[in-house]
């Protein structure tokens, strides 16, 4: 009897662990992507604030600054 690493055959679990892999191979470079072109602090800056920026300028105030 071969043992599963010198069998011809492929083992069961290999198909999974290659997809495990590449899914958690593409996740880290989704993650280097975002930090090499800094697109947080970009979304924050162009989306965010600004969304911000007018729903508390339309708020009513209660005090005079």
């Amino acid at each position: 009897m071969k043992p599963w690493l010198i069998s011809t055959t492929p083992c069961p679990g290999k198909k999974w662990l290659k997809r495990i892999f590449f899914l958690l191979t593409g996740i880290w470079l989704a993650t280097v992507v975002i930090y090499w072109f800094n697109l947080d602090n970009k979304f924050l800056y162009y989306v965010a604030h600004p969304f911000l920026k007018n729903h508390y300028d339309k708020m009513e105030r209660d005090r005079r600054l």
